[in-house]
C-alpha cells in the first residue's frame, strides 16, 4: 500500500518546510499492518475522518494496546510510567547513533533544521543517506528483536560453562 517514500506536508509539520521520509522496507511492513479507519487516507486518525490533532486521547489508547501486550507475558505487568510519545523519537535518534549514522544524516531524517551557514546553503535533501539510516536502524532493531541465535545463550548455560573451567 506504501510507496517508497512519505511527504509529511509544510502545513502539518512543525519547522513549516516539507519533509521526505524514505520508508525503510520494515517501515512499510509496520505501517502496512495499522487498521484502516475510514476512507480518508490517513494512517493516523481516531475517527477516520482527520488526522490525529490531539495526542491525549492517541496516546491513552496506545497505553491500554502496550499493557494489553504486556500482559500477555507477565499478568502482573504494569503501565510503563512516565513515558511521552515523543520518547520514540529520542529512542529512535539514539540508535541511530548506535548504528553508526551519522549526525547531520540522523537529524535530518528526524526533520532537525540544521543551523548555522550550513543550514543557509546546504539545500541538499539527503534522501539517499536518509534511506540508508532508517534501514541501519531497521536492522538494528531487528537484531535487538530477534537476536541471531548462534549468538544467544541463557545463563545457565553461561554458568555451566563458568563452573566447568
Amino acid at each position: 500500500m506504501f510507496g517508497d517514500e512519505w511527504t509529511i506536508p509544510q502545513e502539518r509539520y512543525k519547522t513549516g518546510l516539507e519533509l521526505v521520509v524514505p520508508l525503510s522496507p520494515a517501515g512499510r511492513a509496520v505501517l502496512d499492518k495499522v487498521p484502516k479507519v475510514g476512507k480518508s487516507g490517513f494512517v493516523f486518525t481516531t475517527d477516520g475522518k482527520h488526522p490525529i490533532a490531539g495526542f491525549s486521547k492517541f496516546k491513552r489508547a496506545f497505553d491500554a494496546k502496550v499493557l494489553a501486550e504486556l500482559g500477555k507475558q507477565d499478568p502482573e505487568a504494569k503501565p510503563l510510567p512516565n513515558w511521552t510519545l515523543h520518547d520514540l523519537r529520542r529512542t529512535a535518534r539514539s540508535m541511530m547513533s548506535r548504528a553508526g549514522v551519522p549526525t547531520d544524516h540522523a537529524e535530518r531524517c528526524l526533520g532537525h533544521v540544521i543551523g548555522g551557514v550550513r543550514g543557509v546553503y546546504d539545500k541538499y535533501e539527503y534522501l539517499p543517506e536518509k534511506r540508508r539510516a532508517f534501514e541501519a536502524l531497521a536492522a538494528l532493531i531487528e537484531r535487538i528483536v530477534n537476536p541471531p541465535a548462534a549468538n544467544v545463550a541463557s545463563l545457565d548455560e553461561r554458568r555451566a560453562k563458568s563452573a566447568a573451567s
